[in-house]
Formats: structure tokens, C-alpha cells, sequence
């Protein structure tokens, strides 16, 4: 298959999808869309590596029948987890976090501990 469970690929793989919950967590709406591209990297890489294995010599063995169950699980997560991020309730989600973010940010950018600027007198009251 693709991508073999202890080899980089899928370490880097289950990183990238655990910086993607983290992400997603905080309500970043880029990790949404990144977890989906990851996702669709995810199955292009699987699907050539099932249709490798099916037009290849190669027999189903207990131990290969072990892995493609596991990368069948490990597909599905996958996908569970991109259907939860378009639900709407995390658009919901999402909006209520950026909409927080953007006041905090506001909030910082104001100048709390400045005094007050000095009145310009016209010298001339006339």
C-alpha cells in the first residue's frame, strides 16, 4: 500500500492530522480547509496504492489483510473528520471564534495607557 504503517510517510501523515485537530480546535478556518486537502492527498495516495496492489502479483496474506484494514480505518477517520468540519454547526463555530479573535485583536490595538492628546487652541479666538 501507499503509505506503511511505522514507515515516515505516515508518521508525517498522523502528524500533520494531529497539528490539523489542534488547529481546528482554536478555530483557525484555514486548518479546515488544509485537513481537506490533506485528506484528498490521503486518498489519491491510496487509491494508487490499492491499484497497485490489485493489478500486481502481490497475494493477500494475513499480515497485509491487517494493514489494509488498518489504512481502511485510518481512511475513514479521515473522512469522519472532514464531514465534522463542514458541518454547519462548525461554521458555527468557526464564525463565533473569528468573530472573538477579531475583538481581542481590536481590543490590543487600542491605546489604553496614552494619555489623552493635547487640545489645539486656535490663538486667535476671533
Amino acid at each position: 500500500m501507499a503509505v506503511l504503517v511505522g514507515s515516515p510517510l505516515f508518521l508525517i501523515g498522523t502528524g500533520l492530522w494531529l497539528w490539523m485537530g489542534w488547529a481546528n480546535k482554536g478555530g483557525r478556518s484555514w486548518a479546515r480547509i488544509m485537513a481537506t486537502v490533506f485528506f484528498g492527498l490521503l486518498t489519491a495516495g491510496e487509491l494508487a496504492g490499492l491499484i497497485k496492489f490489485i493489478t500486481g502479483t502481490n497475494r493477500l496474506t494475513a499480515g497485509s489483510s491487517l494493514l489494509v484494514a488498518f489504512l481502511v480505518v485510518y481512511w475513514l477517520a479521515g473522512l469522519s473528520a472532514v464531514v465534522l468540519l463542514w458541518q454547519r454547526s462548525s461554521s458555527d463555530y468557526y464564525a463565533a471564534v473569528g468573530n472573538q479573535s477579531k475583538a481581542i485583536r481590536a481590543a490590543s490595538r487600542k491605546p489604553h495607557d496614552q494619555p489623552a492628546a493635547r487640545q489645539v487652541t486656535d490663538p486667535d479666538p476671533n
